[in-house]
């Protein structure tokens, strides 16, 4: 297959889940607003690599895990818990206008931990690869494993640098959302929970 095309529907699948918003993103506006956009690049790149994981996985080894998930309850109820309760924390954890900014973590552990989190970036993948792999029967092999992850954090990356690019514009113009952005990342994991729950 042409690495051109291996390393473009990677980076267009990775474009589609990458762009709402979300709690890296969010994150990343924040901090990108508030310190610099180096700091929020490093959140970015951490959350980059578990984008990758998480596609390779799915790619993988997709329908085994959708199996297992589907078989297992308790595994389905994780996948909706632990959103909920980060969306509770968030929601209950002061915003950073009001709490002191004397962070000292690193960025690009707390990126890979952000996306962690992020278990409906996981289902998404699931369902994406599920469905690509009906219509698409790529040669699996190193070189096209290696492309393929390229693509993903290329477009990972290049997602979360345009938040990080246009935090300025976008809390200066939403002013609620700079002084709210824990309530917001709540309430947008919450609502993903909801709909994740409903399906």
């Amino acid at each position: 297959m042409n690495p051109f095309i291996v390393i473009a529907t990677a980076f267009i699948i990775t474009i589609i889940g990458a762009l709402p918003f979300g709690l890296v993103n969010l994150t990343v506006l924040d901090i990108s607003f508030h310190r610099n956009k180096i700091a929020a690049l490093k959140v970015a790149h951490g959350a980059a690599w578990i984008e990758v994981l998480f596609g390779l996985t799915a790619l993988i080894a997709g329908s085994l895990i959708g199996q297992f998930t589907r078989n297992h309850q308790v595994v389905q109820t994780l996948v909706l818990i632990i959103p909920a309760l980060v969306g509770l924390a968030f929601l209950l954890k002061k915003n950073r206008c009001e709490a002191k900014t004397t962070e000292k973590d690193s960025g690009f552990l707390k990126g890979m931990l952000l996306n962690l989190i992020s278990i409906q970036v996981l289902l998404y993948w699931l369902f994406a690869m599920t469905f690509f792999n009906t219509r698409w029967e790529p040669e699996f092999n190193i070189l096209f494993i290696v492309l393929f992850a390229l693509g993903i954090w290329i477009g990972k990356m290049g997602v979360l640098w345009v938040y990080a690019l246009l935090s300025q514009k976008i809390f200066t113009r939403f002013g609620f959302l700079s002084k709210n952005i824990n309530r917001v990342i709540g309430v947008v994991l919450i609502i993903t929970v909801f709909i994740q729950f409903l399906k």
